[in-house]
């Protein structure tokens, strides 16, 4: 215990007694004089051997998406860029400067620097960075540059799943001048670093994707690309749900009573209304879309042209109802009425006055009485067929058949997005 006291005591002298070796402020100040001389040109981009390119290793920083718009096709997001590279002019002993001065910040606007593009802009060209930001230099000439910005590019959206797509959008930077043989892009890492990621409301990332390729005009790009997945909670409860709920009211309007004289306004209203949640997404979606339109839209039309037709039926019912009796009822109708709601039923007939001969008045006396007994029997057995009668059955059959397309509507919507998808 006490060999190990005086250990400690023995080397805390040391550290009073010994002056520890820091750099000074003219020691820095030194140091970049020695760094910048008059010869320096950062124009031309570093590398003692010409023949060997320069290696420039990005990667990126994903902090957060912050827009993405259909209609105008912008994907932007916000995060850093991460560049690194060697400059063999921009060396040091550190011995040489106070002993310990490992690294230093200098002024990006006193260094070569790669002047990166996006090649998918949304806005006129702008230089990633500003002039004013420094970077980190090592004594072996190691730069690092960490350029926090808003990244915003073109990303044509394929919508053909709406509100349940997943959307893949990139940025993609090259160096304007140089080619492959004298600088090379090589991504540090496969992916974003997504440790800062803030999540989004509408869009869960799902990928991220970092890689080098060549384009057709044989310039080495660096992608960066994201793919997303749309958060369809809300649009589901705020678009989907009401649409196809609405479609299934239109159908209460054949259970209404037709004395009452609401079902042609009512029918009316829910088609107008299933009308402007089609224009909303009209608004929200782009007027093209790769490779196809939203499915969405094929689906609110098929129910919107449900919806015409189920107000002509109600029309055409409601002038079943409103006929006269005396109106004879035309055979199809009949037969219309017998395969709807079944059952038997006989026509109403007047009574007809025939003139008959004497000699004939006995036998014809009593084959009258025997059709009128039989007629007045069977008038007893079965009701009289109305023109009621033929509203009746029309509004069960336009009950069942438009529900049956409804249900028909809806379901294929959900096979070609659940499967297909």
């Amino acid at each position: 215990m006490f060999l190990v006291m005086d250990v400690i005591t023995a080397l805390s002298f040391l550290c009073l007694w010994i002056p520890c070796q820091m750099y000074t402020f003219t020691n820095e100040q030194n140091l970049h004089t020695a760094l910048f001389p008059t010869s320096y040109d950062r124009n031309l981009r570093p590398g003692d051997d010409r023949s060997t390119p320069l290696q420039v290793n990005i990667t990126f920083y994903f902090k957060s998406i912050k827009e993405f718009d259909e209609s105008i096709s912008k994907f932007s997001i916000t995060g850093a860029l991460g560049v690194h590279w060697l400059d063999h002019r921009l060396t040091w002993t550190p011995a040489s400067y106070g002993g310990d001065l490992q690294t230093t910040l200098v002024p990006q606007k006193k260094v070569w620097m790669p002047f990166l593009v996006n090649m998918l802009m949304y806005d006129p060209l702008v230089e990633v960075g500003h002039s004013d930001m420094n970077v980190r230099l090592d004594s072996n000439g190691h730069i690092s540059w960490v350029a926090p910005n808003i990244f915003e590019s073109t990303c044509d959206a394929d919508l053909s799943y709406y509100p349940f797509d997943l959307q893949t959008c990139s940025l993609r930077f090259y160096l304007p001048g140089y080619l492959q043989t004298e600088v090379l892009l090589v991504p540090i890492r496969s992916t974003m670093a997504t440790s800062e990621y803030s999540q989004n409301a509408l869009w869960d990332v799902v990928e991220t994707q970092i890689y080098s390729e060549t384009n057709t005009m044989n310039l080495q790009e660096i992608a960066m690309s994201v793919k997303m997945k749309r958060r369809s909670v809300y649009y589901i409860s705020s678009l989907v749900l009401p649409v196809a709920l609405l479609s299934f009211l239109q159908l209460f309007a054949f259970l209404m009573p037709p004395c009452c004289g609401e079902r042609v306004g009512f029918v009316t209203t829910v088609l107008l209304a299933v009308a402007v949640y089609l224009t909303l997404i009209q608004e929200k979606l782009p007027e093209g879309s790769e490779p196809s339109v939203a499915y969405l839209s094929y689906k609110l039309l098929g129910d919107f042209m449900v919806g015409v037709v189920m107000t002509v039926g109600v029309i055409i019912g409601l002038r079943f109802y409103s006929r006269e009796d005396n109106v004879e009822i035309p055979n199809y109708l009949q037969r219309f009425h017998k395969m709807i709601l079944g059952g038997k039923f006989c026509l109403k007939r007047e009574k007809r006055k025939v003139a008959w001969t004497d000699s004939n008045v006995a036998m014809n006396n009593k084959v009258e009485d025997k059709d009128t007994y039989d007629d007045d029997k069977d008038n007893e057995s079965s009701p009289s067929l109305t023109w009621k009668d033929i509203g009746q059955a029309t509004d069960r059959f336009c009950l069942v058949m438009f529900g049956f397309m409804l249900i028909n509507c809806n379901l294929v919507y959900i096979i070609v997005i659940s499967v297909i998808h």
